[in-house]
C-alpha cells in the first residue's frame, strides 16, 4: 500500500516536545555515525536522549516521561533500577572491580545459570548476545569438524559475519521461500562467508528437512530462536521445534537455541522450559544481566570440552581446541547484577506478573486497533510481542512482509508523543512488559495506543 494524499506529519508533536534532544543529536552526529552508539537506535526525526529511569518509566532530557515497553530491547525484566540489583552492583563495585582473574561472584552466577537451564551442563560467559552466538557456533564447529551452519531466514543472531546472513533482503535476493538464498546483510562481509551458511524456512518442516538433509554431511549446527522475535514475533507452529530436535539428533547436527531474547524472560528455565524442548547448546544475554552487560553460551559437557586444550604434550596446542577469551568476560559487576536478577526471578512471582501484564497489553492492543477499524495483527508470547500493521496471517517470515512498516513507524511516533514507547519504530522489532508495570499503566498505554491508531488510520488505503 502507498500513502494517500491525506498523510500527516506524525513526527511533529515529537519534535515539538524534544528540542534539547534535537540539539544533542546534532552534537552527537559530529562524533559518532548517525549520532548513536548502535544503528538500531537511529530513527526519524531523531532519537530522544534519556536522562533518568525508574521502574516502568524513562524521562528524556526535555523532561518528557514515557511508559517504557522498549525496556532496553529486553534486558530490563525487573524494571529500571531495581533496588536489589542496584544494591548488588554498588556492593560489588566497592569490593572489587575488574581483575582478569577469576572471582567468586562469576562462579556463583554460572552455577545459577546451570541450575536453571535444562540444556546447560557447562557454561562460559561473554559480554553480549553477539559474542555468545559467535562463540557457540565456533564451539559447535570444533565439536563436529564441520564448517556449515543453518539458520532461519529473517532471523537475527548477532552482529558478527556468520550471523548476518539472510536477516533482511528483498524477495529477488532471497529467492524461493521453500529454499531461501543465503544473503549477507550489510556491506563489509566477505562473500566467502555466504558459503558457510544455509538458510531454512522457519515453521516449514518439509522444506527445512530437505535443506538439512541435503547438507547434513557438512553441517555443524542449526542456530535458531525458539520464538523468532527478531522478525517481530513468529511463534513455532505444528510441532516445529520437536521435529527439528528429532531431525538434528538423527543427522548429528548440534542444535543451538539462541535464547538471547527469550532466556530467563519466558520463564525460569527460559523458552526451553516453556516449550519442553532441550537443545544441545544455548546462548543467552539481555534479561540474564538485569540491565548490565552479560552474555554467555553453554551446553552439553562434551561439547563445551572443545574449549579445553588437550593434556597430551604432543598435541598441537595452538590448533587443538576452540578458543574462547575476553578481558571483560565474567565482569564482577555484571555478574553481581545478573545473580541478583536471577535471585528475584526465582524467589518472587515475576513471571506470573509480567505474563499477566503482557496478556493485558497485547490483547488490549488488538482490541483497540479493532475498535479503530485498523487492519492489525498482534502476536505475543508471555511478556513479549509485536503489533503487525496487517490483518494477514503471521506464520512464516515472509508473512511479515504484508505489514506496513511506514504506518507502524507513524503509529509509534504518535504513541511516543503521547507518552508510551512501544519498542522502537521498526516493524521487525518487539516490545515487552516488566515487573513494575501496573494494570493502571497498561490501561493508560492502551488509551495512548488507541489515539495513535486513530491518528494513522485511513492514510495507507
Amino acid at each position: 500500500m502507498s500513502p494517500g494524499d491525506n498523510r500527516h506529519d506524525h513526527s511533529r508533536r515529537l519534535r515539538e516536545q524534544t528540542p534539547q534532544s534535537e540539539q544533542l543529536h546534532e552534537r552527537a552526529a559530529e562524533v559518532t555515525p548517525l549520532g548513536v552508539e548502535s544503528n538500531v537506535r537511529s530513527f526519524d526525526p531523531y532519537p530522544f536522549y534519556v536522562e533518568e529511569t525508574s521502574g516502568s518509566t524513562v524521562t528524556d532530557i526535555d523532561d518528557n516521561e514515557y511508559l517504557d515497553f522498549l525496556l532496553a530491547l529486553g534486558p530490563i525484566i525487573l524494571g529500571h533500577n531495581h533496588p536489589d540489583v542496584t544494591a548488588a552492583v554498588k556492593a560489588q563495585a566497592e569490593r572489587a572491580d575488574l581483575t582478569a582473574t577469576p572471582q567468586r561472584i562469576a562462579i556463583e552466577f554460572m552455577e545459577r545459570i546451570v541450575e536453571m537451564t535444562p540444556s546447560i551442563e557447562q557454561v562460559r560467559l561473554a559480554n553480549s548476545g553477539t559474542e555468545a552466538t559467535m562463540h557457540a557456533i565456533r564451539t559447535a564447529r570444533s565439536y563436529t569438524g564441520n564448517d556449515l551452519i543453518a539458520k532461519p531466514e529473517g532471523g537475527y543472531a548477532g552482529a558478527h559475519d556468520y550471523a548476518l546472513m539472510s536477516v533482511y533482503a528483498d524477495e529477488d535476493a532471497l529467492g524461493p521461500k521453500e529454499r531461501p538464498n543465503t544473503v549477507s546483510y550489510g556491506t563489509g562481509i566477505p562473500d566467502v562467508v555466504e558459503d558457510t551458511v544455509v538458510a531454512i524456512p522457519f515453521n516449514d518442516k518439509e522444506n527445512t528437512e530437505a535443506v538439512l538433509r541435503e547438507h547434513a554431511d557438512d553441517l555443524a549446527a542449526v542456530i535458531i530462536e525458539p520464538v523468532m522475535f527478531s522478525a517481530g514475533c513468529l511463534k513455532p507452529q505444528d510441532g516445529y521445534h520437536e521435529f527439528l530436535r528429532e531431525l538434528t539428533e538423527e543427522l548429528d547436527i548440534v542444535l543451538i537455541w539462541d535464547e538471547v531474547m527469550t532466556g530467563f524472560r519466558l520463564g525460569p528455565a527460559s523458552a526451553q522450559g516453556r516449550f519442553g524442548v532441550t537443545p544441545d547448546m544455548t546462548t543467552f544475554a539481555k534479561a540474564a544481566g538485569g540491565g548490565y552487560q552479560v552474555g554467555g553460551f553453554g551446553g552439553k559437557r562434551e561439547i563445551m570440552a572443545e574449549i579445553e586444550p588437550p593434556e597430551d604434550e604432543d598435541a598441537e596446542s595452538w590448533h587443538s581446541s576452540a578458543f574462547h577469551g575476553g578481558t571483560y568476560n565474567g565482569h564482577p559487576v555484571s555478574c553481581a547484577a545478573g545473580l541478583a536478577t536471577l535471585d528475584v526471578l526465582q524467589n518472587e512471582n515475576v513471571y506470573e506478573h509480567i505474563d499477566r501484564m503482557g496478556e493485558r497489553l497485547f490483547e488490549g492492543l488488538q482490541e483497540v486497533a479493532d475498535d479503530a477499524g485498523l487492519p492489525v495483527n498482534v502476536q505475543y508470547v508471555g511478556s513479549m510481542g509485536q503489533v503487525y500493521m496487517t490483518d494477514h496471517e503471521i506464520r512464516h517470515y515472509r508473512d511479515t512482509w504484508h505489514a506496513n512498516s511506514d504506518q507502524y513507524a507513524d503509529w509509534w511516533r504518535e504513541a511516543a508523543a503521547g507518552g508510551a514507547l512501544f519498542g522502537n519504530p521498526m516493524q521487525s522489532e518487539r516490545f515487552f512488559t516488566t515487573y513494575t508495570h501496573t494494570e493502571e499503566q497498561i490501561d493508560r498505554a492502551l488509551s495512548i495506543a488507541e489515539d495513535a491508531f486513530n491518528a494513522v488510520n485511513h492514510e495507507y488505503e
